[in-house]
């Protein structure tokens, strides 16, 4: 199954610098890699997560000769090198006084030749566009969402709740990590991978509405961009968007 893949990432309008990272990639066995990373973190120090674990999945993802591969296979590589990119960076965080308390987020894709998979831990997000259908794809794991799932809040109260941001489980912040990996239905249309740049300030209406747009999959990354910028631009915002070539 040929696919396409394209991101872009912005620093927004309220902050200084860009602690989200990204990466489009496509491995020997033509498997491609969507990957979005939002760190956290003082200082540099969620610029420097986001970095390592973008580059860490980037480099194993090159070299994992995915073809042939089962799905409890491939699941196992990707709770495997998500593991390692946990230790790399709490290791890394544990070292150094001025990285210490620093972390990620990661949400991602992985499209074979027949199957699709997600991964994620944290409170960045994969959406599909089926045919008739929008949906998230992924779990925020975060305080608010956890009180959404107990019922204990609206929707509406979690969209504005003070400890929105706070998150329950990341890449690097503790020795152990949730990781979260599922194959989902590979009949989509178009799948989004963000950080909370966008989700959390964008609405899913108009994202979807971007997305079943006629413009190109470049285009749609610089609008729905735009409309993170456009509804204040108070965070870094990351956009990878990836389709099948002959639905484009």
């Amino acid at each position: 199954m040929l696919v396409h893949g394209f991101g872009k990432t912005h620093t927004g309008l309220r902050r200084k610098n860009n602690q989200d990272s990204f990466a489009v990639v496509e491995n020997g066995a033509h498997a491609l890699m969507g990957i979005v990373c939002d760190g956290i973190g003082g200082g540099n120090g969620g610029d420097v997560a986001s970095k390592m674990a973008v580059r860490h999945m980037q480099d194993s993802f090159k070299a994992f000769d995915i073809s042939k591969k089962t799905d409890v296979e491939i699941k196992q590589w990707l709770l495997n090198t998500i593991k390692e990119a946990n230790d790399l960076v709490y290791t890394e965080a544990s070292s150094n006084p001025k990285l210490h308390g620093m972390g990620t987020t990661m949400v991602g894709v992985i499209q074979c030749e027949d199957a699709a998979y997600i991964f994620n831990a944290g409170d960045s997000r994969t959406y599909g566009l089926y045919e008739d259908d929008f949906i998230c794809l992924t779990e925020d794991h975060s305080y608010v969402a956890d009180l959404l799932k107990k019922g204990e809040v609206s929707e509406e109260e979690a969209r504005n709740h003070p400890n929105r941001n706070v998150l329950t489980n990341a890449v690097g912040v503790w020795d152990n990590i949730r990781i979260d990996v599922n194959k989902i239905n590979k009949d989509y249309r178009c799948l989004l991978i963000c950080s909370d740049g966008l989700h959390g300030y964008v609405s899913e209406t108009m994202i979807r509405r971007i997305l079943e747009s006629d413009f190109s999959l470049e285009k749609k990354v610089d609008l729905l961009i735009q409309a993170a910028l456009d509804a204040g631009g108070f965070d870094n915002v990351s956009v990878i968007l990836i389709e099948k070539e002959d639905a484009a």
